[in-house]
């Protein structure tokens, strides 16, 4: 039988925070201490399905993740470098085939709600929010009718447009927005909003927090309960909520039971965020919040499953784009290789398919179209550079891995599961910066060693798969042999499956 996807997926949601690695059975399988948050949900939807302990956001950044997702190409192949924002140019290639593509192709009605952020910004509207055009002169503001701006609204906003919307049925996305409910004080262009295929612009009910409402909208999809998906067919809803995304400034940013009844300003448990730094514990208790909010409303959308009967032939997936660094390293948000902000969830669960374990896969954002693909039985596009890791999720076998890219502009990596190894760009054409962490011995990335350090063949293993992993992307660096004194690169680009150094199918 053809099984149903519901992929779920937050944004900003680091891996320490869910519930879950609290439990015996999980704590030994992630590095450091993990977030005192409440998941329930979560840890229901873990205890049934398999927990990847390592999964890895190669670029921690909203729209790159993203394009890798939905294209299981990296970026010099999709056309996101960076977020996609006025001016850039950056957004998913409109001639490439999708995750969503392939799904609609193969006969399922597709879905996607919430955040979507693939798109140049560079639509009009007038000022009740109605498109009205393209202008080619876009500079991030809102343009009204008389010729006026409104230069305080969000520069990252846009519709979806309906040449990209990848053969997706149902639509009620934005681009991205940080703004979480529909406060009447506020202007309407301030308010979470949603456009859908005929670029009909939609508000949530005042006040109500966007999660709960996007929820809403799903449980509605999976119910058909307006004709949302098309009759019989076997379904893919994809659900992106914006939290635990900043902003972290108020109570209302966020789920407010939560806040109110579970958290209250906490001292940070990692060890690398300062003891004594009062700038993030309000931060944190907003943050632990959303994750919570979150999670109600993940419960929500398994009790939906259940509710319909489709819960053993559904294949839940629970991730997110990248982490948030929250006062670790004195730093917030992502966009670097620490752990706190490439480390990210990833949950999933085929009960008619798949049995229970925790399992270390270094899957990344462009492995998860083909890996999703192959556990549906769909061939996946011959040109994909991501790897279909299904076979390991039904039996636990097969070659695996044993690094992961970690890739930027101008900083590069490779983290296997034990080293962290980054380089980055130097303007005197030798690179500089360098960092080495080990991880297993300093699981919070404190002290930056030597290359002498670690014994010589390893450090070649790292020089060489960081070659390797360079050239599979098609990355620029790959192309110019960037630092050729430290990289070790392949002669050219190799085909899927060539043997590394440890022989693990790449």
């Amino acid at each position: 039988m053809t099984p149903n996807i519901l992929f779920i997926f937050s944004d900003q949601h680091r891996r320490a925070s869910m519930g879950f690695w609290q439990k015996k059975e999980y704590s030994n399988a992630m590095l450091g201490v993990s977030d005192p948050v409440h998941t329930p949900n979560l840890d229901r939807l873990a205890d049934s399905g398999i927990v990847l302990s390592e999964a890895y956001s190669s670029y921690p950044v909203c729209s790159p993740f993203r394009a890798m997702l939905f294209s299981g190409l990296y970026p010099e192949n999709n056309g996101v470098w960076q977020n996609c924002a006025p001016g850039r140019k950056d957004e998913l290639r409109g001639d490439i085939t999708t995750l969503t593509d392939v799904l609609a192709d193969s006969g399922y009605s597709v879905g996607y709600i919430g955040k979507w952020h693939l798109e140049e910004p560079r639509a009009d509207f007038d000022a009740d929010g109605n498109y009205i055009g393209d202008r080619p002169d876009y500079k991030g503001k809102r343009y009204f009718p008389d010729g006026s701006d409104d230069s305080n609204t969000a520069c990252w906003d846009t519709l979806i447009r309906s040449e990209r919307c990848r053969k997706i049925d149902y639509l009620y996305a934005y681009n991205t927005h940080d703004v979480f409910r529909n406060d009447p004080k506020k202007s309407r262009l301030s308010s979470p909003h949603y456009w859908d295929k005929n670029y009909k612009r939609h508000l949530p009910p005042e006040g109500m927090w966007s999660p709960d409402f996007e929820t809403d909208l799903a449980i509605n999809f999976l119910n058909n309960q307006n004709g949302e998906r098309k009759g019989d067919k076997p379904y893919a809803l994809f659900v992106s909520y914006n939290p635990p995304h900043s902003p972290y400034s108020h109570r209302d940013d966020t789920d407010h039971e939560a806040y109110d009844r579970l958290y209250s300003p906490e001292k940070p448990r990692r060890q690398n965020v300062e003891r004594d730094d009062s700038r993030f514990l309000e931060n944190t208790r907003i943050y632990y919040s959303h994750v919570t909010g979150i999670d109600r409303c993940v419960g929500r959308l398994l009790s939906a499953l259940d509710g319909i009967g489709a819960a053993d032939n559904t294949i839940v997936v629970f991730t997110s784009d990248h982490g948030e660094m929250l006062g670790s390293h004195g730093l917030m948000a992502k966009n670097v290789p620490f752990e706190e902000a490439t480390a990210i969830p990833f949950v999933i669960r085929y009960p008619d398919k798949l049995s229970h374990r925790t399992d270390n896969l270094l899957i990344t954002g462009a492995d998860i179209m083909p890996t999703l693909l192959g556990l549906a039985g769909i061939a996946a596009p011959n040109e994909l550079e991501g790897s279909d890791y299904s076979n390991i999720l039904r039996t636990g076998e097969g070659d695996r891995p044993i690094s992961a890219l970690f890739t930027q502009p101008k900083r590069k990596g490779i983290r296997t599961h034990r080293y962290l190894l980054t380089i980055s760009f130097g303007d005197d054409k030798s690179y500089s910066a360098p960092t080495l962490f080990d991880l297993e011995s300093d699981p919070y990335q404190m002290n930056n060693l030597p290359f002498s350090a670690i014994p010589e063949e390893e450090l070649l293993t790292l020089r060489t798969e960081l070659g390797t992993r360079l050239a599979l992307s098609d990355d620029p660096w790959f192309k110019k042999r960037l630092y050729p004194d430290f990289i070790i690169y392949p002669t050219k680009k190799p085909e899927k499956g060539v043997k590394n150094t440890e022989g693990n199918e790449e």
